[in-house]
């Protein structure tokens, strides 16, 4: 999902909450970084046609679900660090051989 769809469920999310969507507010629900400019502008569609977008907008939970949480990247960078360090262990190992 792109940040304009994200966006979009944010503010939707928002509304439905009785607040009205801000990039303030929709910077804090963010589980991700957002272009300043990207929010700008889903917001100035918004404040043109609410109910339109608000349609077309997908619930919130199924664009978090495809964010990944930080232990999620943390985790899986941690995974990356080790197969690293195992791939120059071994190839500090082969250059010893030769």
């Amino acid at each position: 999902m792109n940040n304009a769809d994200y966006i979009l469920s944010l503010c939707k999310e928002l509304s439905a909450a009785g607040k009205a969507p801000s990039v303030a507010l929709i910077k804090s629900r963010a589980q991700k970084p957002l272009p300043l400019a990207d929010i700008l502008s889903v917001l100035q569609k918004w404040k043109q046609a609410p109910e339109a977008l608000a349609a077309k907008a997908k619930p919130v939970a199924e664009t978090e679900q495809q964010v990944p949480s930080l232990s999620q990247r943390v985790d899986r960078l941690e995974k990356q660090m080790s197969e690293l360090i195992a791939l120059v262990a071994q190839i500090h190992q082969q250059l010893g051989k030769s």
